[in-house]
């Protein structure tokens, strides 16, 4: 069959399209009403569509959250090249710097110098919070560590280290097969003794006969970060949700779209990559608390696009404005409706809290309190907070209807520990929104009287009795 001549111009297109899209990085600039990249002396004005560059604004100068460092935060920019235009596919991608080293970390004791894959190379900048950082003991924590490790090289020529991630453990490398996933997950993860491991892993809850994961293969990234051990108000967790492609050597050029507040973390709500958003010295989770994420991979990319475009309305709300947490509007309710709205859903409880709601209606008129407890009784849990949210998705994932549904072949399961440092041990986060209450009424009143009530290490103790409460 001939095809008309408009079909093989438009597939030729299409195909020079899909090859010619290409990943640089840099920081964003602005020259009158233009953006630009700067990228290594060079400036390449961007161009978009309009729901695309409607996020540069906010990405090019957030109004309440920056580096403490002072310098602009870098971005990977996915597009095409034109002369010194640069055409962008997507919104761009918040990373730790446009450099990447991959090895063992050494350190010469007599010199005192650290060096990863034949380069010299030093820690980059860290900020304390709540009285700690990340220290010597997160330092010696990677001597001897064989590091996923980005950020870039001073005038020196010296590796400006910046965020510092185990090798192969974001991977679609073969992973040891977990029988029984519900008791993992469910089960044997949220108690304190393995949500307090030490060791990172990843295992395969399931994968079906004949479907191995291959290069270009697309995967939805589920990711739950647990309570802080230094902070009552850190309880509920956090949680988000992205998207990665395997690479040739199976690797995964991943990101997640993280929804988040204004914060003194650094973190500016978008899109970020995984380095940046799990072992960022400043702004990584990891630094904090540990991790608990899902990966399935076959999901049709188109999807996970969806998802990704879908967010981008908050994001802009979040990097533009001094937003507070809701039972309404939170990291879990956003991710969940965009999730949802590229037809991706979690296992959730529809009529009897859809009645519940109807009853309790009338607590509207009790304000914001009350808005949020008739919100909380009249939804299900996994739709507005972090834990129940992963629980949920991860149950979906276990039913052969869903992964059907959604072309999934494999699901992996990752648990990242707390990076070591004097900062206290987290744990999994809570799992209903009554015990949140609780701990939330608990850090209020420290909040209240911090001045006279405990110091920074009575503090800690109390944290720590309260740990084997929460599982």
């Amino acid at each position: 069959m001939k095809l008309p001549y408009f079909l093989i111009v438009s597939c030729a297109l299409s195909a020079l399209s899909a090859h010619s899209s290409e990943f640089i990085t840099g920081q964003i600039t602005k020259k009158g009403e233009s953006f630009y990249i700067s990228n290594s002396g060079e400036n390449y004005r961007l161009e978009s569509t309009p729901l695309i560059l409607k996020s540069i604004p906010s990405l090019y100068a957030p109004v309440y959250v920056k580096q403490s460092n002072h310098i602009p935060y870098t971005y990977e920019f996915k597009g095409e090249r034109s002369g010194q235009t640069f055409k962008l596919e997507q919104v761009p991608t918040n990373v730790p710097g446009p450099d990447v080293l991959k090895g063992v970390l050494k350190y010469d004791k007599k010199t005192k110098r650290y060096e990863i894959d034949g380069k010299e190379a030093r820690f980059g900048y860290t900020k304390i919070l709540n009285g700690y950082q990340f220290d010597e003991i997160s330092k010696n924590s990677m001597i001897g560590k064989d590091l996923l490790v980005e950020g870039f090289f001073d005038q020196d020529g010296v590796f400006v280290m910046q965020a510092l991630t185990p090798r192969g453990l974001f991977s679609a490398t073969k992973a040891s097969h977990y029988k029984n996933a519900k008791k993992l997950v469910l089960d044997l993860m949220p108690k304190n003794v393995n949500s307090q491991g030490k060791k990172p892993f990843r295992t395969t809850l399931f994968e079906g006969k004949g479907q191995g994961v291959e290069k270009g293969d697309h995967a939805l990234i589920i990711t739950m970060s647990g309570r802080q051990g230094d902070s009552f108000g850190s309880v509920n967790g956090h949680f988000v949700a992205g998207l990665a492609t395997v690479k040739e050597d199976l690797s995964l050029r991943g990101e997640v779209s993280n929804a988040y507040v204004t914060n003194g973390k650094d973190i500016l709500s978008g899109n970020t990559s995984l380095t940046n958003y799990f072992s960022h010295l400043v702004q990584g989770q990891n630094i904090y608390r540990p991790t608990y994420t899902l990966i399935a991979y076959g999901i049709d990319e188109a999807k996970l696009k969806q998802f990704r475009d879908a967010l981008e309305a908050s994001h802009i709300e979040f990097r533009t404005k001094e937003l507070e947490i809701t039972g309404q509007f939170n990291c879990t309710t956003e991710t969940v409706k965009a999730l949802a709205n590229a037809g991706i859903k979690g296992q959730y409880k529809q009529l009897m809290n859809s009645l519940t709601g109807v009853l309790t209606a009338p607590l509207r008129i009790l304000g914001d309190n009350g808005e949020t407890i008739n919100y909380a009784l009249a939804n299900d849990p996994s739709r507005y907070q972090p834990r129940p949210a992963f629980e949920s998705f991860f149950r979906a994932f276990m039913l052969e209807h869903t992964r059907q549904e959604l072309g999934i072949k494999r699901v992996d399961y990752v648990f990242y520990p707390q990076i070591a440092s004097n900062r206290p041990v987290g744990g999994t986060a809570l799992n209903t929104i009554w015990q949140v209450n609780k701990y939330k009424k608990l850090y209020e009143k420290y909040e209240e009287n911090k001045e006279t009530a405990l110091s920074v290490k009575e503090l800690r103790v109390k944290l720590e009795e309260l740990l084997p409460e929460i599982e």
